[in-house]
């Protein structure tokens, strides 16, 4: 079974996604740059750019029995995310397959839409893009 958390500082707080997402696509780039000579054009490999992953699904706001998390309903997720948001950290992304972690890296919030639906549920796409922490010395 796929889990999908989202964390930040550390896990001081922690979100497991209610729902999991059908599929997931990880985007990771590289920028090379390619120049173009008067009989060839070649390919310099340059540094890997960041990665991302978009994410879609729903937070539920009743109960269904394929739930993976009951401490929050609906919007209850949106604001979470939203205030982590404002408040300019990192935030974890793990996913775990088979108990196993599959995907484990700090990204950003690049984007986040939501819409509710006639059922009332709320169904969001999150952009994230990997984060890469500054080492200064």
């Amino acid at each position: 079974m796929v889990k999908v958390y989202l964390s930040i500082n550390n896990n001081e707080e922690v979100l497991l996604l209610p729902v999991t997402p059908a599929e997931y696509e990880v985007k990771e780039p590289w920028n090379n740059q390619e120049v173009v000579g008067l009989r060839q054009s070649i390919n310099l490999i340059q540094n890997k750019g960041l990665a991302t992953i978009e994410i879609t699904s729903f937070f539920p706001i009743r109960d269904y029995p394929f739930i993976l998390n009951r401490d929050m309903w609906g919007m209850e997720y949106v604001n979470t995310i939203e205030r982590w948001r404002k408040r300019r950290v990192p935030v974890r992304l793990v996913i775990t397959k088979e108990d196993e972690t599959d995907i484990n890296m700090p990204v950003t919030i690049d984007d986040f839409t939501y819409k509710t639906e006639k059922d009332g549920d709320i169904y969001y796409t999150l952009h994230l893009k990997e984060f890469t922490f500054v080492r200064v010395g």
